[in-house]
């Protein structure tokens, strides 16, 4: 059956597959809501297209008077305006924020949520009386500001659905991806309903760029990559159009040293960025907020510098780890997102064990550069220091320890990098960024 926007085939297998995803994502959210595929697929287009048209309503279908009523809603409404900035062409946002209003509405619907499917059963001469005196009866009027209150409640949300996004993507400028987060959407919409991720991701947007602030280890090297221009005599790396100047004048060029010249270079490879985050009692509230923020702001890092990145917490006793490599699929990062947000802060504090352990799973992984060891602790635990020093030699792991709000002499004397932070601030995470 169609549904009731114009131009959009309704039997198309691709068409019908978006519509789909809405469906599948409401069952993993919401079991028992079951709405037409065609009015899934009419919000999902209404959200992607950037000019998206409804049929006259003379050509409303029987039945299809409620859907009617909502896509028009959803087309005239300045809230759902501010809505379609985060989906036009987007087809992941299209799909994530479709289903969140789709929960929004069947909340805010409450026991009539049944409604929706059956439709109000008017039929085309009623629905044309009601499009001429939109005040008749309450429950025309009671559908439509229950439709504008759940695209409101998906406004609020937007934002940070569009900020995962970004944060699994690693966008920055000048670079595409081939990720998709279409099979991860589910897991999106619990994230954002996580008060830490939406404090998290508020926390990462407001410090500078890090992908600036990245510098990748590199070495001049004649058959490296070209990543700009130089002046010298190097035949090797001469650029192109030197050849074109008379001969004289290029081999004085040559004598003078002052050909333009390709500047190449070669990345050094690193082994991966391993983050130890304490979650003991003592790291409550700020602090355990902070040092998520800086752990999934190192994961940017990593990812920047094409490096392994593991992050382990740890009490008394280290907890599980999850490593994620370069060019990981969107579920491994959602995966290290839902990870985050589900730990809390309670326990005792052993640091040996923990280094120890990321000492170990840095040799298990079979690493063969110099790999970072980020600890972020507030402990004043004792270090078994002869031992840790034995195993991060072994490792071939540089120890950069990040001490909250406290002190410890044990860690700075065997740390490559020892950083107080008195400050929960967006600067100190940079630092520990570029540490």
């Amino acid at each position: 059956m169609p549904g009731v926007l114009k131009n959009i085939d309704y039997l198309d297998p691709f068409t019908r597959y978006k519509g789909q995803k809405i469906l599948d994502n409401l069952k993993k959210l919401k079991g028992g809501i079951d709405i037409p595929l065609e009015m899934a697929i009419d919000v999902y287009y209404t959200l992607y297209l950037p000019f998206p048209q409804i049929i006259e309503v003379s050509d409303v279908p029987l039945g299809k008077e409620r859907q009617y009523k909502l896509i028009k809603t959803m087309l005239s409404d300045e809230e759902a305006k501010k809505l379609r900035l985060y989906t036009v062409a987007d087809s992941f946002a299209s799909v994530a924020l479709g289903t969140l209003f789709f929960l929004n509405l069947f909340s805010e619907l409450g026991s009539e949520e049944k409604d929706i499917e059956r439709g109000s059963g008017r039929g085309e001469s009623g629905m044309r009386n009601q499009q001429q005196n939109e005040d008749e009866g309450d429950g025309g009027k009671s559908f439509e500001e229950t439709v504008k209150s759940a695209i409101k409640k998906t406004v609020d949300s937007a934002e940070t659905v569009k900020e995962i996004q970004h944060f699994v993507y690693g966008y920055k400028a000048g670079v595409g991806h081939t990720l998709n987060l279409d099979d991860d959407v589910a897991t999106v919409l619990r994230l954002v309903r996580n008060t830490d991720i939406k404090n998290i991701l508020n926390i990462l947007t407001r410090v500078p760029d890090i992908v600036s602030a990245v510098k990748k280890k590199r070495i001049g090297y004649q058959r490296g990559e070209i990543e700009g221009y130089s002046r010298g005599s190097d035949i090797e790396r001469i650029v192109y159009t030197e050849l074109a100047y008379p001969q004289i004048y290029f081999y004085t060029k040559i004598a003078e040293g002052d050909l333009l010249l390709f500047e190449k270079v070669m990345y050094l490879t690193m082994g991966p960025i391993y983050v130890l985050l304490d979650k003991s009692g003592s790291m409550d509230g700020n602090k355990i907020l902070w040092a998520k923020a800086t752990a999934l702001a190192l994961f940017m890092r990593s990812r920047l510098e094409r490096r392994t990145f593991f992050i382990r917490f740890f009490d008394s006793e280290p907890y599980e780890m999850i490593s994620i490599k370069p060019n990981a699929k969107p579920s491994y990062v959602t995966k290290l997102l839902e990870y985050i947000a589900m730990i809390r802060n309670g326990g005792g504090t052993d640091i040996s064990k923990a280094l120890m352990t990321a000492c170990n799973d840095i040799l298990k992984s079979g690493a063969k550069d110099a790999s970072d060891i980020i600890l972020i602790t507030d402990g004043e635990d004792r270090i078994a220091k002869s031992l840790v020093k034995k195993a991060l030699v072994h490792a071939k792991a540089r120890l950069i320890s990040v001490m909250i709000m406290g002190d410890n002499e044990d860690l700075k004397d065997i740390s490559d990098n020892y950083m107080k932070v008195v400050k929960l601030s967006d600067k100190e995470m940079l630092t520990v960024v570029k540490s």
